[in-house]
C-alpha cells in the first residue's frame, strides 16, 4: 500500500522490519523507542490472538537485534471487548515475554470507558509480581489525579499524555488550558509516588515546566523521560537529546494506520 507523505511521517511503516529499521537509526541518535503495532477494537477470539502474536514476534525481534525499545499495547487490540478475560491471558502473556527479555510493556489508555477495566488488569499484574509494566493515564480525564492517589501504593511506572481519545460530557468543556494544569499536577503528584513518570507530550513549556518541577522534587533524570510520537517535532526531540533530556519516541507501525493517524491530525497542532 502507497502510503501519503503525511501519513508516512506519522508511522514507522507497515511491517516489523521497518519499524525495527527505524528503531535502530532512532537508537543510534540517542533516543529510546517504544514500538506500537496498528489495531484496535478487534471483534473476535482469533483477531487478538493474531495481534498478540504479533506482538510477541516484536518482543523477539527487539531481543535478537538489541534495540533499546520497550513494546506498547492496545487492550481494544488484545480482544478486551471481547473477553476480559482473554484480553488478560494474552495481556499476561506479553509482559511475562518482556520480563524474560529484559523488556518493557506499557498499556495505553483509551477510551474513558475502558479506563476502570484498564486499571484492574494492571493491578492484576502487578499483583503477579510483574514490575515491568507501565500505564498511560490521561492529563484530560478529571478521574486522572484520583487514579494517581491511588495506584501510589504500587509505586508504578506512569506515562502522563493529555488524551487524544474522545471524553465523557463531564469534561466535554475543559479549555486546553486547564488540561496543562491537570497535566503538570499529574506530574507533580507522580513525583512522590511513581518508579518511573513519562512526560508525553511535544509542547516544549509543558515539558520545561514538567523537568522544572520533577527537579524541584529531588527525580533525577534516571527517574523520568520524555516521550513523543515519531514524525511530529523531530527538531524539538533532537534539542532535548541534546540537552541530555531522556527521550522514547513512540514508533507505530503496521496496516491498520487509519483510526491512530485521524487521532492525531485532530490533535497535533494542539500539543
Amino acid at each position: 500500500m502507497l502510503l501519503c507523505r503525511s501519513v508516512r511521517r506519522l508511522i514507522g511503516g507497515e511491517t516489523l522490519e521497518r519499524a525495527c529499521d527505524l528503531a535502530a537509526r532512532l537508537n543510534g541518535e540517542g533516543k529510546r523507542v517504544t514500538l506500537g503495532l496498528l489495531g484496535e477494537d478487534v471483534e473476535t477470539e482469533r483477531a487478538a490472538r493474531a495481534i498478540a502474536a504479533e506482538e510477541r514476534r516484536a518482543l523477539e525481534e527487539i531481543e535478537a537485534r538489541g534495540l533499546d525499545a520497550a513494546l506498547s499495547v492496545k487492550l481494544s487490540a488484545l480482544g478486551l471487548e471481547v473477553d476480559g478475560e482473554l484480553c488478560f491471558e494474552l495481556l499476561l502473556a506479553l509482559v511475562a515475554a518482556a520480563d524474560e527479555k529484559g523488556s518493557a510493556v506499557l498499556i495505553d489508555m483509551e477510551r474513558a470507558d475502558a479506563a476502570d477495566t484498564t486499571l484492574r488488569l494492571y493491578r492484576r499484574l502487578r499483583k503477579l509480581g510483574h514490575d515491568n509494566v507501565s500505564i498511560a493515564l490521561q492529563a484530560r480525564l478529571q478521574r486522572t489525579l484520583g487514579d494517581i492517589e491511588a495506584l501510589a501504593e504500587l509505586a508504578p511506572r506512569v506515562s502522563v499524555c493529555k488524551g487524544s481519545y474522545e471524553v465523557p460530557p463531564e469534561d466535554a468543556a475543559v479549555s486546553e488550558g486547564q488540561v496543562r494544569e491537570r497535566f503538570l499536577r499529574a506530574v507533580s503528584r507522580l513525583a512522590d509516588s511513581a518508579t518511573e513518570i513519562g512526560i508525553s507530550t511535544h509542547e516544549r513549556a509543558l515539558i520545561e515546566e514538567s523537568c522544572r518541577l520533577l527537579t524541584v522534587a529531588g527525580r533525577k533524570r534516571d527517574g523520568y523521560e520524555v516521550q513523543t510520537l515519531l514524525g511530529v517535532a523531530p527538531e524539538l526531540e533532537n534539542e532535548l537529546v541534546r540537552a541530555g533530556e531522556p527521550l522514547r519516541v513512540y514508533v507505530p507501525y503496521g496496516e491498520d494506520w487509519f483510526p491512530y493517524v485521524s487521532r492525531r491530525a485532530q490533535r497535533i497542532g494542539r500539543q
